[in-house]
C-alpha cells in the first residue's frame, strides 16, 4: 500500500515542516517526511540544499517521484526599515518550488526591545500586494519573539492592510507562549486563518530565551504534550494546511532516526487531527 491510499480514508492531510529536520541534507529532509507519511512539505528559502540551483532541481524531481507537494514557503523575514528587494528574490524563489504561500515573520528574540506591528506593516504590506500580483497567498506569523506578538495583533495587522491574500499562520506552540488558546481563536473571523503549525509542549509562558530555545530545538510531539491541540484545530476552517513543526533534538541526540522521528511526529499529528474531528462534530 503506497503513502496516499494508506490515508486516502483521513479528511484532512498532514505536512512536515522543514524546522523539524532543518539540519540534514534536504534530500534526507524529503526521504524522511516521504518515508513518514507525510502529504506535504514547507520549504525554508534560506536552507544551502533549496538556494543551490543544481539541488534544486535535483529536489524538485525528487518531491514529484514521492508524490509530496510544497504547501509553503518559509523564512520569509521582514525587518524594520527594509524594503522588498529580498523578499522578491525569495518569493521568485518560492515560485519555481510550486509553493501556494509565503510564511513571513518580524523576528525581533530581544526581550527589551518594544513589540510594534506597526513597524513591518507598511512593508508587509507592499509585500502582500507583490505575491498576490504573482499568485501567492502570505501568511504572517506571530509570535512573541517577533513584532506581531500575539493572535490579537495579527488580527488588527491584517485588518488594517486589508490584502485579501494576507492570512494568518498560527503555530500551537506560539499561541500558548502568547497566553492565548482556542477562545481566542473562536473570536477570530474562520475566513483571516491560512495555516496551521502543529506541534505540542507544557502549557504557559515562558521567559524569551528559554522559549526560543524550545521553539527551535525540543518541542514536543502532538498528544505528547499539554497543549489544547484538538480544541485549536476543531475550530480552524478545515481547508487550511495542518502541518507538524517538531524539531526533537532530545531524540536525536538519543540516536533515533530522522526517519523515525517524522514517523512518531506525523503518527501523532494524525491522532490529534482525528480526535479534532469528533470535537468538531459536536459544536
Amino acid at each position: 500500500m503506497n503513502r496516499s491510499s494508506a490515508h486516502e480514508q483521513l479528511s484532512r492531510p498532514v505536512g512536515l515542516e522543514h524546522l523539524s529536520l532543518y539540519k540534514v541534507a534536504v534530500s534526507d529532509f524529503v526521504s524522511a517526511a516521504a518515508a513518514g507519511g507525510a502529504d506535504s512539505v514547507c520549504l525554508s528559502v534560506n536552507h544551502p540544499g533549496v538556494l543551490d540551483q543544481r539541488a534544486r532541481s535535483a529536489l524538485l524531481a525528487q518531491m514529484a517521484d514521492a508524490n509530496l507537494a510544497v504547501s509553503m514557503g518559509d523564512g520569509f523575514l521582514l525587518n524594520v526599515g527594509q524594503g522588498l528587494d529580498g523578499l522578491e528574490r525569495q518569493l521568485d524563489l518560492l515560485l519555481e518550488l510550486g509553493g501556494p504561500y509565503a510564511n513571513a515573520c518580524a523576528f525581533e528574540p530581544d526581550g527589551s526591545k518594544e513589540r510594534d506591528p506597526g513597524l513591518i506593516e507598511d512593508q508587509l504590506g507592499d509585500f502582500a500586494r507583490l505575491a498576490n500580483d504573482a499568485g501567492v497567498g502570505v501568511l504572517i506569523e506571530f509570535t512573541p519573539l517577533s513584532h506581531v506578538p500575539s493572535l490579537a495583533a495579527a488580527v488588527t495587522l491584517l485588518r488594517r492592510i486589508n490584502e485579501p491574500n494576507l492570512k494568518i499562520m498560527v503555530d500551537t506552540l506560539h499561541l500558548a507562549r502568547a497566553g492565548e488558546g482556542p477562545d481566542d481563536i473562536a473570536g477570530v473571523d474562520a475566513e483571516l486563518f491560512g495555516y496551521c503549525q502543529v506541534s505540542d509542549g507544557p502549557l504557559g509562558t515562558m521567559d524569551l530565551d528559554a522559549y526560543m530555545a524550545e521553539a527551535i530545538y525540543n518541542r514536543a510531539i502532538p498528544g505528547d504534550g499539554d497543549l489544547p491541540l484538538e480544541h485549536i484545530l476543531a475550530l480552524l476552517p478545515k481547508h487550511i494546511t495542518v502541518s507538524a513543526e517538531v524539531p526533537l533534538r532530545e531524540l536525536e541526540e538519543r540516536g533515533i532516526s530522522a526517519k523515525e522521528r517524522v514517523r512518531r511526529i506525523i503518527a501523532g499529528s494524525r491522532r490529534v487531527l482525528e480526535r479534532s474531528e469528533t470535537i468538531s462534530t459536536h459544536m
